[in-house]
């Protein structure tokens, strides 16, 4: 049976009638056709399969199936309004996603630009569809100060014909994936939901019951949403978007956010909270430097890091055990520069350097995201005579960008 793995409730800004889902091809029509810009609400879920079709409040809408690049997706518009980011599972998997309506009343949301309408989609994965010459190729060679064009070459000119691969295109199971796994002790609402219920069943009442022992005024049968369940000392009142609102009193606790502004709070209110969706309970973290235009959380890669050997060469705390090699070392400052396979979970704003690589926290890569990394290495690697013959390529093209430019650098 398919369970529930996390939810979110959201606002959709729906403009000419329309929304859709970032990085897919995804639109879908608002029936309502009074007004054609206004605010509705949005229910996002993600599963471990199928599920059951929703209950009788909800009228079925499409079924559609799509490949993520990311694992991450969000509600856009089409004005450039995004939506929160929600965790559906892996990257590069095959995934299919249910859509739900329940439609406004007449008339609703003519005086005020809202909308009586609310949205849900529900998404499950279907299969690992991870092939690296299509989602695993090298950066496109950027040319600074040539008007900032980047060289592209042809996939065939960088790699062997597939049947001569060295190594198998690894295949996952969605039991292999820590996004797609329920944690009932996982530090997030939907966990915290988990042991409550776990803890209510114990205790021989209903889990409305055990809410409104702790102060939660919520009646028996409603949503049990963020918004709705959240304790009073959560409960800051400074924000509409009940995301950003509960995580500034829950982090108020701990930290000062005088200087944060709702944009910030955002940001900083998704990337938490899918970064513990990310791990495994317990699982170590670390922040490492990246030296790529682009990583999104999930990303699994291959990273260096300059470290302090004083254990001559012994392994020392701080990740990077996974496929670890030593690249070279200092023998006068004693470091060394070690490389390994980990998964991107956040960006690490704590080691923000103007000029240097961005920072990401990060854990260990598991084995069937390391296996992804592995497979890609082995797929694009270079043998002498073809790097100089890539060589050669990109100077051609260098020069004639730099003609056309004008420019003689």
């Amino acid at each position: 049976m398919a369970q529930l793995l996390r939810r979110l409730d959201d606002e959709v800004h729906i403009e000419y009638n329309t929304f859709g889902l970032d990085g897919t091809d995804l639109l879908w029509s608002s029936p309502t056709e009074e007004i054609h810009h206004f605010t509705a609400a949005v229910r996002l879920e993600s599963w471990d399969a199928e599920p059951e079709p929703a209950d009788a409040s909800w009228t079925p809408v499409s079924t559609q199936t799509f490949v993520a690049e990311r694992g991450v997706v969000a509600i856009t518009s089409m004005m450039e309004y995004r939506g929160h980011d929600f965790l559906i599972g892996p990257p590069h998997f095959e995934y299919g996603v249910q859509m739900y309506l329940r439609e406004p009343r007449p008339g609703d949301g003519h005086g005020t630009g809202k909308s009586d309408e609310t949205w849900m989609l529900r998404f499950w994965p279907i299969r690992d569809v991870f092939d690296p010459i299509e989602h695993a190729a090298p950066e496109h060679y950027f040319v600074p100060g040539v008007g900032y064009h980047s060289i592209d070459i042809e996939p065939e000119r960088l790699v062997p014909p597939p049947a001569r691969r060295k190594v198998p295109v690894p295949v996952s199971a969605v039991s292999d994936w820590v996004s797609l796994c329920p944690d009932p002790d996982l530090d997030t609402f939907d966990g915290w939901l988990r042991r409550e219920r776990r803890t209510a069943e114990a205790d021989g009442v209903t889990i409305y019951q055990r809410l409104r022992a702790h102060g939660i005024d919520i009646e028996d049968g409603a949503d049990l949403t963020l918004a709705a369940c959240a304790p009073p000392y959560w409960r800051a009142g400074r924000y509409e978007d009940p995301v950003i609102d509960c995580y500034y009193a829950e982090q108020a606790r701990r930290d000062s956010f005088a200087n944060l502004a709702e944009y910030g709070l955002r940001e900083r209110a998704d990337a938490d909270r899918i970064a513990k969706e990310l791990c495994r309970r317990g699982t170590p973290t670390f922040s490492v430097p990246v030296e790529r235009r682009s990583v999104a959380p999930g990303d699994s890669l291959r990273v260096w890091r300059w470290e302090t050997d004083y254990l001559g060469g012994a392994l020392r705390g701080g990740g990077l055990t996974v496929d670890r090699q030593v690249v070279a070392e200092n023998p006068w400052t004693r470091q060394i520069l070690v490389s390994g396979i980990v998964t991107i979970l956040r960006s690490d704003e704590t080691r923000h350097c103007g000029g240097g690589p961005d920072w990401y926290a990060a854990r260990n890569a598991e084995p069937h995201e390391a296996a992804r990394v592995l497979c890609a290495e082995a797929t694009w690697e270079e043998d002498p005579e073809q790097r100089r013959a890539l060589d050669e390529l990109v100077k051609e093209k260098l020069a004639e960008l730099r003609a056309a430019h004008g420019s003689g650098k």
